[in-house]
C-alpha cells in the first residue's frame, strides 16, 4: 500500500502529516511500515533521527529517481512525503499511489495550488484532503470546507491547531495528532478499495 503525501505548496504540513500517517500504520499493527523522504529538506527523516519511532524505516530519496526506486522496491505500507513544487516529483510519485492524501491549511491561496495538485492525479486514484493546523469553527475553516465540498473533493480529515501536533522534531508525537491522523489513514485504506 502505497499513500502519498503531497502538495505542491509548501508549509502545509507535508512532513508533520507524513510521520503521524506512518505512527498510525504501526499503532494499526502494519509491518513493514516505511517512510520514504522524497524531499531534499529531509524534514521527516530529520523528526525520527531526533525522536525514532520503533517500526518505522526510513528512506532517505530527495531525487525523482531515488523516490520511484524506492517506492517501487518497498514492501507493506509506504508511505511518501514529496517535496513542495516539484511537478515532476509529485507525478512520478502519484503514478505509483493507492492513495493520495493532500495537506493543505484554510484559506488564503491554498485552493489553486491545491487544485494543481489534484491535477496531477489519476482520476482513479483516491484521495482526499487533510486541513492541518485548522483553527476549529472559525469562519475561513467553514469557507474551506464548504469550498472543497462543492469541488467534490473528500475531506479526509481536519487536523486542529495546536502546538503539541505540529511541533515537529522538538518533541514527541502527541496523542491527540496520532488520533486524528488514524482516521486519516482509515479514509485512505476505504478509498483504496
Amino acid at each position: 500500500m502505497n499513500i502519498i503525501v503531497t502538495s505542491l505548496k509548501g508549509g502545509v504540513g507535508k512532513s508533520t502529516t507524513s510521520i503521524y500517517l506512518s505512527a498510525a500504520a504501526v499503532e494499526r499493527g502494519y509491518d513493514p511500515v516505511t517512510l520514504i523522504d522524497a524531499d531534499p529538506q529531509a524534514s521527516s527523516a530529520e523528526w525520527l533521527e531526533l525522536w525514532p519511532l520503533a517500526g518505522i524505516d526510513v528512506i532517505e530519496a530527495p531525487s525523482e529517481r531515488t523516490a520511484t526506486r524506492a517506492i517501487e522496491r518497498a514492501n507493506g505500507m509506504v508511505i511518501v512525503d514529496t517535496p513542495p513544487g516539484n511537478e515532476r516529483a509529485t507525478q512520478s510519485a502519484v503514478a505509483l499511489a493507492d492513495a493520495v492524501v493532500i495537506p493543505t491549511r484554510a484559506g488564503g491561496v491554498e485552493y489553486s495550488r491545491v487544485t494543481a495538485t489534484l491535477e496531477l492525479i489519476a482520476p482513479s486514484t483516491p484521495r482526499g484532503i487533510v486541513i492541518c493546523a485548522a483553527r476549529l469553527g472559525t469562519n475561513d475553516l467553514e469557507a474551506a470546507l464548504a469550498w472543497w465540498k462543492e469541488q467534490k473533493v473528500p475531506v479526509w480529515g481536519v487536523i486542529p491547531e495546536r502546538v503539541g501536533i505540529a511541533s515537529g522534531p522538538e518533541a514527541r508525537l502527541s496523542r491527540e495528532g496520532l488520533t486524528a491522523y488514524d482516521a486519516v489513514l482509515g479514509r485512505a485504506l476505504r478509498g483504496r478499495k
